[in-house]
């Protein structure tokens, strides 16, 4: 709301301190309303409204319209759960940023992307089961390198099954 406050007060040519002035109040306290470092009273919405002749209405659809998120329905997978992918070793398969949808399992059944976790550290790798209960912890990024462990020292969380990736548009 304190944006859209902004935008009509400089549309009307009215500094800060004239409306502060005529709002009988600081002009610090309504650069901060304006900048959206407090919230802003519904009575005090309504008297910045009255000052710049502005229906409390305009304000108010503008913010709306301004900041709605986009929202979507993914339809995952009952019990699953998401995790963001924070660094490049999945890459290309996963990168920085994408959002990898996991359903629990707490075993690998079969070689495949996984949530694991090793040593108190939650990571996502390739798995692939090696002769002698070896299994090797893969990266998808040719410039890290694998990792061999006993299937002992990894506690699989779930299965990667999809990525959402989000890029701007």
């Amino acid at each position: 709301m304190g944006n859209n406050i902004k935008q009509i007060r400089k549309s009307l040519g009215i500094s800060v301190t004239e409306l502060a002035q005529r709002l009988n109040m600081s002009q610090g306290n309504l650069t901060k309303i304006e900048n959206g470092q407090v919230d802003l009273r519904l009575d005090t919405a309504q008297a910045i409204a009255e000052v710049l002749q502005c229906p409390l209405e305009r304000i108010m659809e503008q913010e709306r319209e301004e900041s709605s998120p986009l929202v979507m329905n993914l339809n995952l997978p009952q019990g699953s759960r998401t995790q963001k992918v924070v660094n490049d070793n999945m890459s290309p398969t996963l990168k920085k940023g994408d959002i990898a949808v996991i359903v629990p399992q707490s075993s690998k059944k079969e070689d495949g992307v996984y949530l694991l976790n090793k040593a108190g550290r939650e990571m996502i790798r390739r798995l692939q089961t090696l002769s002698g209960g070896k299994i090797a912890l893969l990266t998808d990024n040719k410039l890290y390198e694998t990792e061999y462990v006993e299937e002992r020292e990894i506690e699989i969380i779930g299965k990667v099954i999809q990525k959402i990736s989000i890029s701007d548009i």
